[in-house]
């Protein structure tokens, strides 16, 4: 028999049926092995990376006592400084490394469920579909992207007033499943002027509708390609110019993704997500969560999908993702490389990190 967390067992061997073919491939850890702790010479566990920010030894909470849903790691290139951000459902902090504390950079118009980051322009834009696309320069607060009190401007006197998504493609800035003039538009992405945040009005600006009645879900990167998935479907798009400046191919009309926290790339920029279907998939292998889809993938909690988490460990070359098995909570992880799989009883609702100077 075998156990993961003391959550479930399952058997792998049967005098009747022989060996079982779907249980987990573990990844295999030896004394020798960089990636373990050891105790009088035994491996006690895998070595996984600090939790939590420390001052000294000594945990620190986030001021408003909430856990952190994304962590965002920015190094400014004009002055080469590191700074870490921490989000959770009604804040954004800043790790301050002089006083080892959180120092509060904004604070939520009402509770979110969700934020993304990215870099752009040597500055940090994020978004929450709860308040105004912010952005921050890494002086002073978080502030609406256009510092104005109405949102974006995209047309004349028309705003965009909130986006779920966001993400950086050829050096533009596109939100995607947004909110403008008093409506949602969950099929649409729109794009700011070539290289400029703060100019939605003029120049390479615009707008699409992607695909059909299902929704965005979220954004991926491959092969120079940007990849819009949507409840059923997912799409490529390149820039082609004016005047359309992006072009769309549909690649999927069946598969979508439920979650965009679980969209990821490897070190050789292969694609996974996890899927419609409610599948682990890579986008040229397809199904790849097989050996644990009965076991594992499928106990998933349908009604906390969206907690699921991802991370490529670059030191160990793994896709890592943090599921909320038979469970409200992310309580579970498991590791993908190369085919296997390992699997770590362990609660992480985020990932995040920063190398100490």
């Amino acid at each position: 028999m075998a156990n993961v967390g003391d959550k479930t067992r399952f058997g792998i061997f049967s005098p009747v049926s022989g060996i079982k073919k779907n249980v987990p491939i573990i990844l295999t850890l030896t004394p020798d092995n960089m990636n373990v702790q050891l105790k009088d010479g035994k491996i006690i566990r895998r070595r996984m990376r600090k939790a939590t920010l420390l001052n000294a030894e000594t945990k620190v909470q986030t001021p408003d006592a909430n856990p952190i849903i994304r962590y965002h790691t920015f190094i400014k290139r004009s002055t080469g400084t590191q700074y870490v951000l921490a989000f959770t459902k009604a804040h954004i902090y800043q790790w301050n490394t002089a006083t080892l504390a959180f120092d509060t950079k904004f604070t939520c118009s009402a509770d979110c469920e969700n934020w993304e980051t990215v870099n752009y322009n040597d500055k940090v834009v994020a978004t929450n579909n709860v308040d105004k696309v912010l952005v921050w320069d890494t002086t002073g607060n978080f502030v609406a992207l256009d510092d104005t009190t109405n949102g974006i401007e995209y047309s004349a006197g028309v705003y965009l007033t909130k986006a779920k998504y966001v993400t950086t493609f050829e050096n533009y800035l596109i939100l995607g499943y947004t909110y403008e003039s008093g409506a949602s538009y969950p099929q649409r992405v729109r794009w700011n002027d070539i290289g400029d945040e703060t100019n939605w009005l003029t120049g390479n600006k615009g707008s699409v509708e992607i695909g059909q009645a299902d929704k965005i879900t979220g954004f991926g990167h491959y092969q120079g390609f940007l990849i819009i998935f949507k409840e059923t479907s997912h799409y490529k798009v390149w820039l082609v110019g004016v005047p359309y400046i992006f072009n769309a191919l549909q690649l999927s009309n069946k598969v979508g993704c439920q979650c965009s926290g679980s969209i990821i790339n490897d070190s050789k920029g292969r694609l996974y997500w996890y899927s419609s279907e409610g599948t682990f998939k890579e986008i040229t292998a397809g199904t790849i969560s097989d050996d644990i889809q009965t076991d594992i993938v499928a106990k998933i909690e349908p009604d906390s999908v969206e907690l699921i988490k991802s991370v490529f460990l670059d030191n160990t070359e793994e896709v890592c993702w943090s599921i909320p098995y038979s469970n409200a909570l992310n309580n579970l992880l498991i590791i993908f490389k190369e085919g296997k799989w390992l699997l770590v009883d362990l609660a992480i609702p985020s990932f995040g990190g920063f190398k100490e100077a």
